[in-house]
């Protein structure tokens, strides 16, 4: 019964998440001169199924100025780039924080062992 409830917070969530990134990128294109820390970096999931990989992989490239670049199935990794990625630590737990997300409005049963799901 969690389990609609899990995906309508990742909605709204994910929403408000693409709502300021639009504006961040607006801002960006509208203001002169370049503050841009792009950045290519290599994302390890806990993705188990090609369906996982796919909604969290496409959750990022919604996101303006984030694209996912490859999708590695077999070595469970994504490559992303970042427009704003001054700290690239930060930058992957900002991306891990969105798979936790991604994972618990998608799976309709959590693991126990997955607390934070």
């Amino acid at each position: 019964m969690r389990w609609p409830l899990r995906l309508l917070a990742f909605l709204v969530w994910f929403a408000k998440e693409v709502a300021v990134a639009n504006l961040r990128v607006a801002r960006q294109a509208l203001t002169p001169g370049l503050d841009i820390d792009a950045a290519i970096v290599r994302v390890p999931t806990r993705c188990r199924t090609p369906f996982e990989l796919v909604v969290f992989a496409n959750c990022i490239t919604l996101t303006p100025g984030t694209i996912t670049l490859e999708a590695d199935e077999a070595a469970r990794v994504l490559y992303v780039h970042g427009m704003f990625v001054a700290d690239r630590a930060e930058f992957r737990a900002r991306l891990a924080d969105m798979e936790r997300r991604v994972l618990g409005a998608v799976r309709p049963r959590i693991d126990r062992g997955e607390v934070g799901v």
